[in-house]
């Protein structure tokens, strides 16, 4: 990949952990330690796409990059949601959407 294609995703990457809509809500679960990895990842954002974009900057500069940089940033640009039963799956069941989509079911017809 060029260094122009580098420094896109590595500032794309940053955008994406900077873009906060729909990330307000509650969450559900039993395990303390799922949401202590959530805090701390959402703690992390902010640090992170700031690394990100010095990243960015390094790349232009000196046409030279950090395989960890660019790693991390594949990571973030290439997750989308999973389907249902795959790992990362996500049941959402309050949201306005959700409920949508149980109304069309129980009427038969597919949302």
């Amino acid at each position: 990949m060029s260094t122009a294609g580098l420094e896109a995703e590595l500032r794309t990457a940053a955008a994406r952990l900077r873009d906060d809509r729909g990330t307000r809500g509650r969450v559900d679960s039993n395990s303390r330690e799922l949401l202590e990895t959530i805090r701390v990842l959402l703690a992390a954002r902010e640090p992170l796409a700031r690394w990100l974009e010095e990243q960015a900057q390094y790349v232009a500069r000196s046409g030279m990059y950090d395989v960890l940089a660019v790693d991390v940033a594949r990571v973030i640009n290439g997750t989308g949601e999973p389907g249902p039963g795959q790992d990362g799956h996500i049941e959402d069941r309050r949201s306005g959407t959700a409920l949508y989509e149980q109304v069309m079911r129980a009427a038969g017809e597919a949302p």
